[in-house]
């Protein structure tokens, strides 16, 4: 495979966006911050940083302090007002999924585990069944540990 140009993208700097992360507030502790964020594998620009305070799903006993950065590209539209306001609200949304992923469990095990590693969505829902449905293939072959 050739070795490709980065992925360029422009549009208006957001101004409205700018204004609505500094006005937003949604629950205690969380903080918005938008910047130039490096956010790793190669990838940075405009982000809206979500930081989000509260339980570890791992460790809940740990208390309410734990924080998690969560990095959305800002998308490379002039949108207006009421569309960044969705927007901001849609990755509140996808925040909030990731959440729910981690602490719904039945009997104790975690049902839809989000995908943290590398190159996943950490927004996805994803549904583990058990070791059995990892190492079946297409075919129904199960393959062996």
């Amino acid at each position: 495979m050739e070795a490709r140009q980065p992925l360029r993208q422009e549009a208006p700097y957001p101004a409205e966006l700018e204004d609505l992360v500094a006005r937003l507030s949604y629950r205690p502790g969380w903080t918005f911050q938008l910047g130039d964020v490096d956010r790793g594998q190669g990838s940075s620009g405009l982000t809206l940083d979500v930081t989000t305070c509260g339980y570890d799903s791992y460790h809940p006993e740990r208390g309410e302090g734990y924080r998690v950065h969560h990095f959305f590209p800002v998308p490379p539209a002039a949108y207006d007002r009421r569309s960044w306001i969705n927007w901001l609200f849609e990755c509140l949304l996808a925040v909030e999924k990731h959440e729910c992923c981690e602490f719904f469990r039945i009997d104790g095990d975690v049902v839809h585990p989000p995908a943290h590693g590398p190159g996943n969505d950490p927004y996805l829902v994803l549904t583990y069944g058990d070791d059995a449905d990892r190492r079946t293939r297409f075919t129904g072959e199960v393959n062996p540990e």
